[in-house]
């Protein structure tokens, strides 16, 4: 009997369906819980319940769209996956019911006296919620009773139960710092015993679950079950960090920043043994499925880019910040570098809409995109800054912003696809030398790059905007070093690119490198007596020497 008629029984399609069902009723109720409240006497550090019911529902929604596609198989395996988290999780909530001034759960409620507070229905609805998802993981744990494929080997264990190691590492420390005398910033070792077990269950969960998916002779089964365990290790660690992030008086701890890395990794482990065979043009068609279409790879990689662009617009547009007095909220400074970087982005999404220019474009997306971030940044700081103090909370438009990132890396990652689809169809190329007029200019970007981001760009009367060393402004500093980072990066990759995509590559890192340049004229008007820092001079230099470096390459291309 083949795979697709085995898809169709109808007791295992049902069965499948039935574990859906629960599993979707169960992160409905854990969406349900925060917003009802879980005790009387404290409320959340901050305005967390639609962050909580964004990681309560994806998994629901993202093994829905894989049904609907005609992908059961991985759907089962996310759901089992997200089940195997769910135990763990039931007793941490547990633990709110019996002992609620031991729980460290401010993005659920913070005290604010000694005042014991009092357990509210919303516990309940978190242990219903948490009960059928276990149901709903257990019924899917046997792939709603359809038998593996076994036309396919299991892949390497060690590579992705070594990541989830790491992340199960990250779950057993400290979810935030706290400087609060009524909010504990406890661990899983320092809780009650009902805590302790929640927590060692949640980080055992994360290396058991992915033995169980990588050790799978389905690769559906594999891949569902990949996806699964990340976004399980997101719903643990994102509330933490996000608290330490936004509430004040409390800070951001390594252990969940360590788990969230470890997810991301995790979710493209199964990517990586592709991704290698494919660049060094092993790619094997049985085990790898056929390629997507290049230009279906472009219009993605469009959509994405414009929602990100949009995303960006928009939260320039909305406040950054809501007081927490109720008045009109200061307009941030920063927001006007937000308008030349979205635009940037969004013309280079509507390019890749058209075939004529997809190509050309597609490689600029990259320095286009971290100059997005590097505008996004300076709001950020202040955002986050705003929140620490407990002067105002992040408002629609930062919100917005936050959107942008995995919108972008969408874009990021469609467009990388893109590349590897023409590389392959282009077969070997033969690489040239690249002329010294070339490689001077390219070099002469790099030397003034490194200044630029290394040396404020604006000085006033008792101010000096961020450099790479982190002071005030850590978020500026961290997003100007990851992006020389990439700059440099693709400076040295662009030798081996054919010039009218290394063209493009150094194009969109002068948007980079512009919007560096421009943070004076954009933002220098809230500064006392501003005047231009040698950072500017140099973002300019590096600007022209970009320029130059990408119209010799793009003119060598032309021959």
């Amino acid at each position: 009997m083949t795979r697709t008629e085995l898809e169709n029984q109808t007791p295992a399609a049902g069965r499948l369906r039935t574990s859906w069902a629960l599993a979707s009723a169960g992160s409905l109720l854990l969406a349900l819980g925060p917003l009802l409240g879980v005790v009387d006497g404290a409320e959340p550090a901050f305005t967390s319940w639609p962050l909580l019911a964004l990681l309560a529902l994806a998994p629901p929604a993202v093994a829905g769209v894989l049904l609907m596609r005609g992908r059961p198989f991985v759907a089962a395996g996310l759901i089992a996956a997200v089940g195997v988290f769910a135990a763990g999780r039931l007793l941490g909530d547990l633990l709110i019911a019996f002992e609620p001034m031991d729980v460290a759960r401010p993005e659920l409620f913070r005290p604010a006296t000694l005042l014991a507070v009092t357990p509210t229905a919303g516990v309940w609805v978190l242990v219903a919620g948490h009960l059928l998802v276990i149901a709903g993981g257990a019924l899917a744990a046997g792939r709603a009773g359809l038998p593996a494929d076994e036309t396919e080997p299991p892949t390497l264990v060690g590579l992705p139960v070594l990541i989830a190691a790491v992340a199960a590492i990250g779950l057993l420390g400290k979810p935030f710092t706290s400087t609060d005398a009524f909010q504990l910033d406890r661990g899983p070792w320092e809780l009650p015993v009902l805590g302790l077990v929640g927590g060692l269950l949640v980080a055992i969960a994360v290396p058991l679950a992915t033995a169980l998916s990588a050790t799978s002779p389905d690769p559906d089964t594999r891949q569902g079950g990949g996806i699964g365990v990340a976004l399980a290790v997101l719903a643990v660690a994102v509330p933490g960090l996000a608290a330490g992030t936004l509430a004040p008086g409390l800070g951001v701890s390594p252990g969940p920043v360590t788990a969230l890395v470890a997810a991301i990794v995790l979710l493209g482990a199964p990517l990586h043994g592709r991704a290698l065979r494919l660049v060094r043009g092993e790619r094997d068609e049985v085990r790898d499925p056929a390629l997507p279409s290049l230009r279906r790879m472009h219009v993605i990689a469009g959509a994405f880019a414009v929602a990100a662009a949009v995303a960006v617009l928009v939260g320039a547009l909305l406040p950054q910040l809501t007081l927490t007095t109720g008045g009109p909220a200061p307009e941030l400074a920063a927001v006007s570098l937000l308008w030349v970087a979205g635009l940037a982005l969004g013309v280079v999404g509507l390019l890749l809409f058209v075939p004529s220019t997809a190509a050309a474009v597609r490689p600029a997306l990259v320095g286009v995109f971290f100059a997005v971030q590097l505008a996004a940044a300076g709001t950020t700081e202040s955002v986050l800054a705003a929140s620490q103090a407990g002067v105002a909370q992040p408002g629609a438009g930062f919100w917005l912003m936050v959107v942008e990132l995995p919108l972008g890396l969408l874009a990021l990652i469609c467009a990388g696809i893109a590349a590897a689809i023409e590389r392959e169809s282009a077969g070997e190329v033969r690489r040239e030398q690249l002329p010294v007029a070339e490689l001077g200019a390219v070099l002469l970007a790099g030397i003034f790059a490194v200044g630029a981001f290394a040396l404020p760009t604006t000085r006033g009367d008792g101010f000096e905007s961020p450099g790479l060393l982190p002071g005030t402004d850590p978020a500026v500093s961290w997003t100007l070093l990851i992006s020389l980072t990439a700059l440099i990066i693709n400076l040295v990759l662009v030798n081996r690119s054919r010039p009218a995509r290394g063209a493009a590559v150094l194009a969109g890192f002068a948007v980079l490198a512009g919007v560096r340049a421009l943070e004076l004229p954009l933002t220098g008007d809230r500064v006392e007596n501003a005047v231009a820092a040698p950072g500017t001079w140099l973002a300019l230099a590096s600007v022209v020497a970009l320029v130059l470096a990408a119209g010799l390459m793009a003119a060598r291309g032309s021959r």
